[in-house]
């Protein structure tokens, strides 16, 4: 081989190398960091405006998105509703008003599931709506209640926890279960006092008090400053079991539980109240649920509404989905769905009435496996092409793009993502949802480049290392590829 050859193929190599060093993208030096060897990654950028992905990575593998699902279920609930929309908890009663301003009948409470009733990221007082019924009940002359306030939880199932939560979550405030009457966001407080590292943590109270509802302790104090507390118990059953462990030598220490039975606690809580304000209730308080398991189905008789009390905007709760990750809000929402074509709501017809209003526009969810509204559930499953799909398809409507880019925080600022690309020149222009579980990394939502917007997603299932290194290689790879752009 002559000089002049080895001298080309030189050249050639050189060439070649620096080339592959140039090209080298922000995702192609994520995936090869040593702690995602095992991990699976899906990476997707999409205009859109024309629906082309710009850059990818595995985009359409199935993969676990944690509270990244909560952008697919509001953006179904907006675009069925719209932003304005409001839903009423219908406050009624049946028999007649006497002369002697006695209720000979019962009061029912019909629920629509509201989640921002007595919730502390609702727009009103928790006690709004329990002061405004004493109002409306002495405004029509109603001083005694001859028969039960009776909570109508019917418009929800009863399965307001998900088969697919892990038991390790059902009970602790996270993983609420969402039902017809949702009140003070399903969530009481439980405030401890802790010893000497080993000894068992004292309970000193509940708040708010909830009848009935007792406690097995298997706690210990930890030198460990972190709150590893859970709290173990199915739905309505009023037995509660703690275990795990809190930081030691504290006088107070709060850990949040879910409620058992909101309808039953909110219906309690209404009588006692009622009754505090000397309007006599006669008969004991009770749900339809209780009613419906005891057979003691009151007749069929006319009802006559007192008042209507709405919910909060749509818009409103979808902000708080989506900038909080409140999970009651979001397993809400998936049941309003389900209203739009069943009188009675569940989980699994809010995920029939989702896909088929997908459809209905053009969008196949084709790389989808959902089993709730919050992303709780491990077994769900989407690609990161198919979130950048779903969010293109809502910056494409004029009617709803406005009102859900609103509703994600801005990295770096506020939100779930407020730590997340804080001293990013690109923050400011982004909007984005983020998802953690154990193993469980995403991000998804918009970048505004001024001339285009796009569509953005990545998912990391399985990573090694710590979340907080994650992070960081992440807010790099995302600096890189939005600088190509």
């Amino acid at each position: 081989m002559n000089i002049s050859v080895i001298k080309y193929l030189i050249v050639l190599f050189w060439t070649g190398l620096f080339s592959f060093s140039h090209a080298e993208t922000g995702i192609s030096r994520f995936v090869s960091l040593p702690e995602l060897h095992s991990a699976s990654v899906g990476f997707c950028i999409m205009d859109v405006e024309t629906g082309e992905i710009v850059s990818s990575y595995d985009s359409r593998r199935l993969l676990l998105p944690a509270s990244a699902l909560k952008l697919l279920t509001s953006a179904t609930a907006l675009g069925i509703y719209g932003g304005e929309h409001r839903f009423y908890t219908d406050v009624q009663y049946s028999g007649h008003i006497g002369k002697d301003s006695v209720l000979y009948g019962d009061l029912y409470i019909q629920g629509c599931g509201d989640p921002t009733l007595g919730s502390e990221y609702g727009t009103r007082q928790v006690f709004d709506f329990r002061n405004r019924l004493l109002k409306e009940l002495e405004n029509a002359g109603i001083r005694r209640i001859e028969g039960s306030i009776i909570a109508d939880d019917s418009r929800f199932d009863t399965e307001g926890v998900s088969p697919k939560w892990l038991w390790e979550d059902v009970g602790n405030y996270f993983a609420a279960g969402c039902y017809g009457i949702n009140y003070r966001d399903n969530t009481y407080r439980l405030t401890l006092r802790s010893g000497i590292k080993g000894s068992m943590p004292v309970i000193i109270g509940v708040e708010p008090e909830i009848p009935g509802l007792s406690f097995s302790n298997h706690l210990v104090s930890s030198s460990n400053a972190i709150d590893s507390a859970y709290i173990y118990g199915a739905p309505f059953s009023l037995r509660r079991y703690i275990y795990g462990s809190i930081p030691e030598k504290r006088d107070r220490f709060v850990i949040k539980g879910d409620l058992p039975d909101p309808a039953l606690f909110f219906v309690n809580e209404i009588t006692s109240f009622l009754k505090t304000s000397r309007i006599e209730v006669v008969g004991a308080p009770v749900t339809m649920r209780i009613l419906n398991e005891e057979k003691k189905i009151k007749p069929l008789s006319d009802r006559y509404v007192l008042f209507r009390y709405s919910s909060d905007r749509l818009s409103d709760i979808i902000r708080i989905v989506n900038h909080n990750s409140n999970n009651l809000y979001a397993e809400t929402l998936l049941r309003w769905i389900a209203l739009s074509r069943y009188p009675e709501a569940s989980a699994s017809k809010g995920i029939e009435v989702l896909k088929h209003f997908w459809k209905e526009k053009g969008v196949f969810l084709d790389d989808l496996v959902m089993y709730d509204g919050s992303g709780l559930s491990p077994v769900n499953r989407i690609s990161a092409a198919m979130l950048c799909r779903i969010l293109a398809a809502v910056a494409s409507d004029k009617n709803l793009q406005a009102v859900f880019y609103s509703s994600l925080p801005c990295p770096g600022v506020s939100g779930t993502v407020r730590s997340f690309l804080k001293n990013s020149s690109f923050s400011k222009r982004m909007r984005l949802k983020s998802g953690s579980m154990a193993h469980v990394q995403s991000y998804a939502g918009y970048y505004d480049a001024g001339n285009k917007k796009y569509a953005v997603s990545v998912i990391v299932n399985n990573f090694s290392g710590s979340r907080l290194h994650l992070r960081r290689v992440l807010e790099q790879m995302f600096e890189t590829e939005l600088r190509s752009l």
